[in-house]
């Protein structure tokens, strides 16, 4: 299932979970093990979900295992994974090589980069290059794409982005289209030659007020060893105001992408306070979430350069993961292929000429044609 209107819908996917070079490379072991190895210390820190029967604990240096993520993804309608790139020695290594061969024009891999500390260098563009080159490239505008996480460490946005294509065109790439982790444009990263920016993540991004869970009366509870004290030092928010703090008047903040998710809970890596949770989630809120950011991209971003990005395939660690658990089966992949199946239908009613501010009008051509495909599908004898 593809989405009209060349939607994209891409995934950050941790290809860690391997015994490949990748896996030994970042502690070896189990990568199972190592995710889900936490324990909830915390009263309302929901424990970690476990992976379902349809793809269990793959092993991705395994082709088959590989092949099979991949088409599960393909069949809920996922266009390519973004796949972090993690600096080993003077390299970088990114797992692709486990997926590329299930990759193809409709399925491609995009890669996510935390630029080390200090001024990039020559070198260390080159062996990023190095690491993203000769995959089945997913491409917008044409163009490799590259989400540069964390952008406001550059000390120089406008020399590295300058930097990275120049090392682009080294490596034979024909472009980069590059993305900065920002909420808006404002903080000058299009000015610094970035393509576009993207939402970020709940713990980078805090987009909505924490919920109203703590008052005086839980206070007091919490010094009386009746309540969790834990409250205090987290933040939580509603799904519900975080879903509309993210889609609520997004035109005015320029060119960003949206990032989509049903959950999130970093306490594994904050056990002892300082986490971000999102709080009374829900599947069918978190589709509407998607095919809202699907209506949106295709109203206001040029063709070639409509993506969304689901926040996570299979961030485990962080509860973010999309893939069928054992406690939810497929329910929350069978609600991705419904919002992106509803998201590509609206868009495709409402489409026009992307203009940033105004909703285009409904293009009764492209209905038309949607329409004579049905017809024609159920023409045809069983």
């Amino acid at each position: 299932m593809i989405p009209p209107l060349s939607l994209r819908v891409l995934a950050f996917f941790d290809a860690r979970f391997q015994s490949g070079p990748l896996g030994q490379a970042v502690g070896g072991g189990d990568p199972w093990a190592r995710a889900l190895d936490a324990y909830p210390a915390r009263r309302h820190h929901s424990p970690l979900l476990q992976p379902g029967k349809a793809l269990g604990r793959y092993d991705l240096a395994d082709a088959a295992s590989a092949g099979r993520v991949v088409a599960v993804a393909r069949a809920t309608g996922i266009g390519g994974f973004v796949l972090d790139c993690h600096r080993v020695g003077d390299q970088y290594l990114t797992g692709a090589e486990c997926l590329d061969a299930w990759c193809d024009d409709d399925f491609g891999l995009a890669f996510r980069w935390t630029p080390p500390a200090g001024p990039a260098t020559a070198a260390d563009a080159a062996a990023l290059m190095a690491a993203i080159t000769g995959f089945s490239p997913l491409l917008a505008d044409g163009r490799q794409v590259l989400v540069v996480n964390e952008p406001y460490r550059l000390a120089d946005p406008a020399g590295t982005v300058a930097l990275l294509r120049r090392a682009a065109d080294a490596a034979g790439l024909d472009g980069l289209y590059l993305v900065a982790t920002a909420a808006e444009a404002r903080g000058g990263l299009l000015d610094a030659g970035f393509d576009a920016l993207l939402d970020p993540g709940p713990a980078q991004w805090r987009s909505c007020k924490p919920a109203e869970l703590l008052n005086g009366y839980t206070l007091l509870q919490a010094e009386a060893g009746q309540a969790d004290g834990g409250m205090f030092d987290d933040t939580i928010m509603t799904y519900a105001h975080f879903v509309n703090s993210r889609m609520v008047d997004r035109p005015s903040r320029g060119k960003v992408l949206p990032r989509v998710m049903l959950d999130y809970a970093d306490w594994p890596d904050h056990p002892q306070g300082g986490a971000t949770l999102l709080a009374s989630t829900s599947p069918t809120l978190y589709r509407r979430f998607l095919a809202g950011a699907l209506t949106y991209v295709a109203q206001h971003f040029p063709e070639t350069e409509r993506l969304v990005f689901i926040d996570s395939w299979n961030h485990w660690r962080q509860r973010s993961q999309i893939e069928p658990t054992t406690q939810f089966g497929s329910t929350v992949l069978d609600e991705t292929a419904n919002g992106i199946r509803q998201g590509g239908y609206v868009a495709l009613t409402r489409v026009g000429e992307p203009t940033p501010g105004r909703s285009p009008g409904v293009d009764h051509d492209a209905i038309a044609a949607l329409c004579r495909q049905i017809e024609e599908g159920l023409s045809v004898p069983a």
